[in-house]
Protein backbone atom coordinates (compact mmCIF):
# COMPACT_ATOMS: atom_id res chain seq x y z
CA UNK A 1 0.00 0.00 0.00
CA UNK A 2 1.35 3.42 -0.97
CA UNK A 3 -1.19 5.82 0.54
CA UNK A 4 -4.65 6.31 2.01
CA UNK A 5 -5.99 6.46 -1.56
CA UNK A 6 -5.10 2.79 -2.03
CA UNK A 7 -7.18 1.60 0.93
CA UNK A 8 -10.28 -0.38 -0.10
CA UNK A 9 -13.64 0.62 1.37
CA UNK A 10 -14.43 2.73 4.44
CA UNK A 11 -14.46 5.90 2.33
CA UNK A 12 -15.92 8.06 5.13
CA UNK A 13 -13.05 7.11 7.44
CA UNK A 14 -10.46 7.82 4.76
CA UNK A 15 -11.95 11.27 4.14
CA UNK A 16 -11.92 11.96 7.88
CA UNK A 17 -8.25 10.98 8.24
CA UNK A 18 -7.31 13.13 5.24
CA UNK A 19 -9.16 16.07 6.77
CA UNK A 20 -7.23 15.64 10.03
CA UNK A 21 -3.92 15.64 8.17
CA UNK A 22 -4.90 18.63 6.01
CA UNK A 23 -6.01 20.70 9.00
CA UNK A 24 -3.11 19.63 11.21
CA UNK A 25 -5.57 18.53 13.91
CA UNK A 26 -3.87 15.26 14.76
CA UNK A 27 -4.97 13.47 17.90
CA UNK A 28 -2.35 11.91 20.13
CA UNK A 29 -4.28 8.64 20.47
CA UNK A 30 -6.43 6.55 18.12
CA UNK A 31 -8.20 3.20 18.29
CA UNK A 32 -8.62 1.38 14.97
CA UNK A 33 -11.29 -1.25 15.61
CA UNK A 34 -12.37 -3.96 13.18
CA UNK A 35 -12.56 -7.70 12.55
CA UNK A 36 -9.51 -9.69 11.50
CA UNK A 37 -8.42 -8.79 7.99
CA UNK A 38 -10.28 -5.48 7.70
CA UNK A 39 -6.97 -3.68 7.16
CA UNK A 40 -6.33 -1.99 10.50
CA UNK A 41 -2.56 -2.36 10.33
CA UNK A 42 -2.48 -1.41 6.66
CA UNK A 43 -4.52 1.72 7.36
CA UNK A 44 -2.35 2.63 10.36
CA UNK A 45 0.76 2.33 8.22
CA UNK A 46 -0.75 4.49 5.45
CA UNK A 47 -1.81 7.10 8.02
CA UNK A 48 1.66 7.09 9.61
CA UNK A 49 3.25 7.44 6.18
CA UNK A 50 1.26 10.59 5.48
CA UNK A 51 2.05 12.04 8.91
CA UNK A 52 5.78 11.43 8.54
CA UNK A 53 6.26 12.41 4.90
CA UNK A 54 8.88 15.13 4.59
CA UNK A 55 6.87 16.89 1.87
CA UNK A 56 4.01 17.47 4.31
CA UNK A 57 1.05 16.74 2.03
CA UNK A 58 -2.13 14.81 2.74
CA UNK A 59 -0.75 11.97 0.63
CA UNK A 60 2.85 10.79 1.01
CA UNK A 61 5.35 11.54 -1.73
CA UNK A 62 6.79 8.02 -1.64
CA UNK A 63 10.28 9.21 -2.44
CA UNK A 64 11.62 10.94 0.71
CA UNK A 65 13.70 9.12 3.32
CA UNK A 66 10.75 8.81 5.69
CA UNK A 67 8.46 7.25 3.08
CA UNK A 68 11.10 4.83 1.81
CA UNK A 69 12.19 3.75 5.29
CA UNK A 70 8.58 3.15 6.33
CA UNK A 71 8.01 1.04 3.22
CA UNK A 72 11.09 -1.04 4.06
CA UNK A 73 9.99 -1.41 7.68
CA UNK A 74 12.88 0.41 9.34
CA UNK A 75 11.62 3.95 9.90
CA UNK A 76 13.28 5.01 13.17
CA UNK A 77 10.25 7.05 14.29
CA UNK A 78 7.48 4.49 13.66
CA UNK A 79 7.27 1.59 16.10
CA UNK A 80 5.18 -1.53 15.55
CA UNK A 81 4.49 -3.23 18.89
CA UNK A 82 2.99 -6.75 19.07
CA UNK A 83 3.00 -9.82 21.28
CA UNK A 84 2.48 -13.46 20.29
CA UNK A 85 1.30 -14.41 23.78
CA UNK A 86 -2.36 -14.24 24.76
CA UNK A 87 -1.83 -11.08 26.80
CA UNK A 88 0.20 -7.90 26.49
CA UNK A 89 1.65 -6.99 29.86
CA UNK A 90 3.13 -4.03 31.69
CA UNK A 91 6.75 -4.87 30.89
CA UNK A 92 6.25 -4.72 27.12
CA UNK A 93 4.36 -1.43 27.35
CA UNK A 94 7.04 0.09 29.55
CA UNK A 95 9.97 -1.06 27.41
CA UNK A 96 8.49 -0.56 23.93
CA UNK A 97 6.19 2.43 24.42
CA UNK A 98 6.49 4.40 27.65
CA UNK A 99 10.30 4.65 27.77
CA UNK A 100 10.74 5.17 24.03
CA UNK A 101 8.09 7.89 24.02
CA UNK A 102 10.25 9.96 26.36
CA UNK A 103 12.83 10.72 23.65
CA UNK A 104 12.19 13.01 20.71
CA UNK A 105 11.90 11.63 17.16
CA UNK A 106 15.13 11.27 15.21
CA UNK A 107 14.13 13.27 12.18
CA UNK A 108 10.36 13.26 11.81
CA UNK A 109 7.61 15.49 13.14
CA UNK A 110 6.02 12.61 15.06
CA UNK A 111 7.01 9.52 16.97
CA UNK A 112 4.31 6.98 16.18
CA UNK A 113 3.54 3.82 18.16
CA UNK A 114 1.25 1.24 16.50
CA UNK A 115 0.15 -1.43 19.01
CA UNK A 116 -1.21 -4.50 17.21
CA UNK A 117 -3.65 -6.84 18.98
CA UNK A 118 -4.31 -4.19 21.62
CA UNK A 119 -7.37 -6.09 22.87
CA UNK A 120 -4.79 -8.31 24.62
CA UNK A 121 -3.60 -5.47 26.85
CA UNK A 122 -4.10 -6.39 30.49
CA UNK A 123 -5.81 -3.91 32.79
CA UNK A 124 -2.43 -3.22 34.38
CA UNK A 125 -0.85 -2.61 30.96
CA UNK A 126 -3.63 -0.21 30.02
CA UNK A 127 -3.19 1.69 33.24
CA UNK A 128 0.56 1.82 32.66
CA UNK A 129 0.20 3.70 29.36
CA UNK A 130 -2.72 5.83 30.52
CA UNK A 131 -0.55 8.67 31.80
CA UNK A 132 1.44 8.70 28.54
CA UNK A 133 -1.83 9.03 26.59
CA UNK A 134 -3.25 11.57 29.06
CA UNK A 135 -0.14 13.75 29.02
CA UNK A 136 1.53 12.84 25.71
CA UNK A 137 4.67 14.47 24.40
CA UNK A 138 3.88 16.96 21.64
CA UNK A 139 5.34 14.60 19.05
CA UNK A 140 3.63 11.40 20.27
CA UNK A 141 0.93 9.53 18.30
CA UNK A 142 -0.40 6.23 19.66
CA UNK A 143 -2.55 3.93 17.52
CA UNK A 144 -4.19 0.90 19.15
CA UNK A 145 -5.31 -1.80 16.72
CA UNK A 146 -8.02 -4.08 18.07
CA UNK A 147 -10.75 -6.53 17.13
CA UNK A 148 -12.80 -5.50 20.18
CA UNK A 149 -12.61 -1.96 21.53
CA UNK A 150 -14.91 -2.96 24.42
CA UNK A 151 -11.91 -4.58 26.13
CA UNK A 152 -10.44 -1.14 26.87
CA UNK A 153 -10.89 0.72 30.13
CA UNK A 154 -13.29 3.70 29.97
CA UNK A 155 -10.33 5.95 30.77
CA UNK A 156 -8.50 4.71 27.66
CA UNK A 157 -11.58 5.02 25.45
CA UNK A 158 -12.27 8.57 26.60
CA UNK A 159 -8.82 9.72 25.50
CA UNK A 160 -8.72 8.09 22.06
CA UNK A 161 -10.37 8.82 18.74
CA UNK A 162 -12.34 5.64 17.97
CA UNK A 163 -12.31 4.60 14.31
CA UNK A 164 -14.39 1.51 13.50
CA UNK A 165 -13.63 -0.21 10.20
CA UNK A 166 -16.45 -2.00 8.43
CA UNK A 167 -16.10 -5.12 6.33
CA UNK A 168 -15.98 -4.88 2.54
CA UNK A 169 -18.79 -5.91 0.22
CA UNK A 170 -18.44 -9.43 -1.15
CA UNK A 171 -18.37 -8.07 -4.71
CA UNK A 172 -15.51 -5.71 -3.85
CA UNK A 173 -13.46 -8.53 -2.36
CA UNK A 174 -14.14 -10.81 -5.33
CA UNK A 175 -12.98 -8.13 -7.78
CA UNK A 176 -9.80 -7.60 -5.77
CA UNK A 177 -9.02 -11.34 -5.77
CA UNK A 178 -9.57 -11.52 -9.51
CA UNK A 179 -7.17 -8.60 -9.98
CA UNK A 180 -4.56 -10.62 -8.11
CA UNK A 181 -4.84 -13.49 -10.56
CA UNK A 182 -6.96 -15.86 -8.44
CA UNK A 183 -9.35 -17.89 -10.59
CA UNK A 184 -13.02 -16.98 -10.63
CA UNK A 185 -14.26 -20.04 -8.71
CA UNK A 186 -11.87 -19.56 -5.83
CA UNK A 187 -12.40 -15.80 -5.84
CA UNK A 188 -16.17 -16.16 -5.59
CA UNK A 189 -16.11 -18.76 -2.81
CA UNK A 190 -13.35 -17.09 -0.79
CA UNK A 191 -15.11 -13.73 -0.97
CA UNK A 192 -18.39 -15.33 0.08
CA UNK A 193 -16.80 -16.84 3.18
CA UNK A 194 -14.64 -13.85 4.07
CA UNK A 195 -17.06 -12.04 6.43
CA UNK A 196 -16.10 -8.78 4.70
CA UNK A 197 -12.38 -9.26 5.25
CA UNK A 198 -9.96 -9.08 2.32
CA UNK A 199 -7.26 -10.61 4.50
CA UNK A 200 -9.47 -13.58 5.31
CA UNK A 201 -10.43 -13.99 1.66
CA UNK A 202 -6.76 -14.06 0.64
CA UNK A 203 -6.04 -16.68 3.30
CA UNK A 204 -8.90 -18.89 2.14
CA UNK A 205 -8.07 -18.50 -1.56
CA UNK A 206 -4.67 -20.10 -0.97
CA UNK A 207 -5.97 -22.88 1.28
CA UNK A 208 -6.53 -26.16 -0.59
CA UNK A 209 -7.80 -27.89 2.55
CA UNK A 210 -10.56 -25.30 2.85
CA UNK A 211 -11.80 -26.15 -0.63
CA UNK A 212 -11.59 -29.82 0.28
CA UNK A 213 -14.06 -29.24 3.11
CA UNK A 214 -16.72 -28.18 0.62
CA UNK A 215 -17.81 -31.70 -0.27
CA UNK A 216 -18.43 -32.46 3.39
CA UNK A 217 -20.32 -29.17 3.85
CA UNK A 218 -22.37 -29.74 0.68
CA UNK A 219 -23.82 -32.99 2.00
CA UNK A 220 -24.44 -31.77 5.53
CA UNK A 221 -27.83 -30.00 5.07
CA UNK A 222 -29.35 -33.13 3.52
CA UNK A 223 -27.90 -35.25 6.32
CA UNK A 224 -29.43 -32.90 8.90
CA UNK A 225 -32.83 -33.08 7.20
CA UNK A 226 -32.85 -36.89 7.29
CA UNK A 227 -31.52 -37.29 10.86
CA UNK A 228 -33.54 -38.19 13.94
CA UNK A 229 -32.70 -36.87 17.41
CA UNK A 230 -29.86 -39.34 18.03
CA UNK A 231 -28.61 -38.74 14.52
CA UNK A 232 -28.19 -35.06 15.31
CA UNK A 233 -25.76 -35.94 18.11
CA UNK A 234 -23.76 -38.04 15.63
CA UNK A 235 -23.72 -35.11 13.18
CA UNK A 236 -22.61 -32.79 15.98
CA UNK A 237 -19.65 -35.07 16.71
CA UNK A 238 -18.82 -35.21 13.00
CA UNK A 239 -18.79 -31.41 12.74
CA UNK A 240 -16.71 -31.06 15.92
CA UNK A 241 -14.21 -33.51 14.40
CA UNK A 242 -13.27 -30.88 11.83
CA UNK A 243 -11.11 -29.53 14.69
CA UNK A 244 -9.14 -26.43 13.79
CA UNK A 245 -11.20 -26.11 10.62
CA UNK A 246 -14.50 -25.86 12.51
CA UNK A 247 -15.07 -22.19 11.81
CA UNK A 248 -14.17 -22.63 8.13
CA UNK A 249 -16.58 -25.57 7.91
CA UNK A 250 -19.37 -23.49 9.44
CA UNK A 251 -18.66 -20.69 6.95
CA UNK A 252 -19.07 -23.17 4.10
CA UNK A 253 -22.25 -24.57 5.65
CA UNK A 254 -23.65 -21.04 5.96
CA UNK A 255 -22.72 -20.34 2.34
CA UNK A 256 -24.66 -23.41 1.18
CA UNK A 257 -27.73 -22.27 3.10
CA UNK A 258 -27.27 -18.84 1.57
CA UNK A 259 -27.20 -20.41 -1.91
CA UNK A 260 -30.29 -22.49 -1.06
CA UNK A 261 -32.17 -19.31 -0.16
CA UNK A 262 -31.04 -17.49 -3.30
CA UNK A 263 -32.04 -20.40 -5.53
CA UNK A 264 -35.38 -20.83 -3.76
CA UNK A 265 -36.31 -17.15 -4.11
CA UNK A 266 -34.66 -15.88 -7.30
CA UNK A 267 -33.26 -18.88 -9.18
CA UNK A 268 -29.77 -19.99 -10.16
CA UNK A 269 -28.36 -16.65 -11.31
CA UNK A 270 -27.25 -15.40 -7.87
CA UNK A 271 -25.92 -18.74 -6.62
CA UNK A 272 -22.23 -18.56 -5.67
CA UNK A 273 -21.44 -22.28 -5.84
CA UNK A 274 -22.79 -23.08 -9.27
CA UNK A 275 -20.65 -26.21 -9.45
CA UNK A 276 -22.96 -27.66 -6.78
CA UNK A 277 -26.15 -26.53 -8.51
CA UNK A 278 -27.50 -30.10 -8.67
CA UNK A 279 -27.21 -30.50 -4.89
CA UNK A 280 -28.80 -27.09 -4.37
CA UNK A 281 -31.72 -27.80 -6.72
CA UNK A 282 -32.41 -31.19 -5.13
CA UNK A 283 -32.58 -29.91 -1.56
CA UNK A 284 -34.65 -26.87 -2.48
CA UNK A 285 -37.33 -29.13 -3.97
CA UNK A 286 -37.74 -30.91 -0.62
CA UNK A 287 -37.17 -28.23 2.02
CA UNK A 288 -39.31 -25.19 2.81
CA UNK A 289 -38.04 -21.62 2.55
CA UNK A 290 -38.75 -21.16 6.26
CA UNK A 291 -36.49 -24.05 7.21
CA UNK A 292 -33.71 -22.91 4.86
CA UNK A 293 -33.84 -19.42 6.37
CA UNK A 294 -33.65 -20.99 9.82
CA UNK A 295 -30.62 -22.99 8.70
CA UNK A 296 -28.78 -19.89 7.47
CA UNK A 297 -29.51 -18.00 10.69
CA UNK A 298 -28.51 -20.96 12.86
CA UNK A 299 -25.19 -21.40 11.04
CA UNK A 300 -24.50 -17.65 11.29
CA UNK A 301 -25.23 -17.73 15.03
CA UNK A 302 -22.90 -20.70 15.50
CA UNK A 303 -20.07 -18.80 13.77
CA UNK A 304 -20.65 -15.87 16.12
CA UNK A 305 -20.64 -18.20 19.14
CA UNK A 306 -17.34 -19.76 18.07
CA UNK A 307 -15.86 -16.27 17.61
CA UNK A 308 -16.82 -15.50 21.22
CA UNK A 309 -15.30 -18.78 22.46
CA UNK A 310 -18.63 -20.21 23.57
CA UNK A 311 -18.51 -23.98 24.13
CA UNK A 312 -18.15 -25.56 20.68
CA UNK A 313 -20.22 -28.66 21.29
CA UNK A 314 -23.06 -26.65 22.82
CA UNK A 315 -22.96 -24.18 19.91
CA UNK A 316 -23.13 -26.93 17.28
CA UNK A 317 -25.91 -28.83 19.04
CA UNK A 318 -27.98 -25.66 19.40
CA UNK A 319 -27.47 -24.95 15.69
CA UNK A 320 -28.67 -28.42 14.70
CA UNK A 321 -31.72 -28.39 17.00
CA UNK A 322 -32.67 -24.95 15.70
CA UNK A 323 -32.54 -26.15 12.09
CA UNK A 324 -34.72 -29.15 12.93
CA UNK A 325 -37.43 -27.17 14.73
CA UNK A 326 -40.92 -27.87 13.41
Amino acid sequence: MNSLNDFLGNEVIIRSLKAMISSGRISHAYIFDGAFGTGKKTLAKAFAKSLQCEKGGVLPCGSCFSCKSLDSGDNPDVYFVSEEKNTIGVDLMRDEVIEKAKTKPYGSKYKIFIIDGAEKLTEQAQNSILKTIEEPPSYGVFILLTTNYNTFLPTILSRCVLIRLKGLRTETIERELLKRGIDSGRSRLSAGCSEGSLGEALRLSEDDEFFGLREKAAGMPDKIEKADLMGLYDISAEIIDTGKRLKDFLKLLYLFYRDFLVYKTTGAEGVIQKDYLGVIEDLCKRVSLKRLLRGAKAAETAIGDINMNINKQLSIEQMLFKIKEK
